[in-house]
């Protein structure tokens, strides 16, 4: 029996948005072509502000730009809201309410590599792994609208 772990299966035992799966549900992952992309360059696009949202990220890898476009003028000028870094997870509400993105992404670090989960590849999953790519969506969810509800809060106080 071979007992090395692939890189790539290292990268994502890494991963907290994982813990709920088991050995043979990543295993089922990492076997998946397509899913598993490596930028090199910094400053590469991942997807850009206005675009069609149809798919989610899992940094396993570096560190990502999440950007919004500001006009001046003629200039479109990004500014930079958020670096994410390995274990991050963003584009899910794109990806669950198949709606325009509001914000773009570009790789800070070389390289970066993420898992890009679209609504095809999703429901082509075995429903155990959907289910639990549901829940960590969700967890996910809940723990960003808590975030902003103690920043309003702070807010008013």
């Amino acid at each position: 029996m071979n007992s090395t772990i692939s890189p790539l299966m290292k990268c994502v035992n890494q991963i907290p948005f994982f813990d709920g799966f088991s050995n043979a549900e990543k295993e089922m992952l990492i076997k998946r072509s397509g899913i598993f992309k490596k930028y090199e360059k910094i400053g590469s696009t991942l997807f850009s502000d206005g675009g069609k949202g149809d798919s989610m990220f899992v940094i396993l890898e570096g560190v990502v730009d999440i950007t919004r476009t500001n006009f001046k003028g003629d200039i479109e000028k990004p500014f930079v809201l958020a670096q994410l870094k390995k274990g991050s997870v963003f584009g899910e509400i794109s990806l669950l309410g198949n709606q325009t993105r509001t914000t773009g992404a570009s790789t800070a670090s070389s390289p970066v590599i993420v898992m890009e989960i679209d609504k095809k590849t999703l429901e082509s999953f075995e429903l155990g792994i959907q289910n639990l790519f549901h829940k960590e969506m969700i967890l996910i969810l809940i723990r960003r609208l808590d975030e902003m509800n103690k920043k309003l809060i702070n807010l008013k106080g």
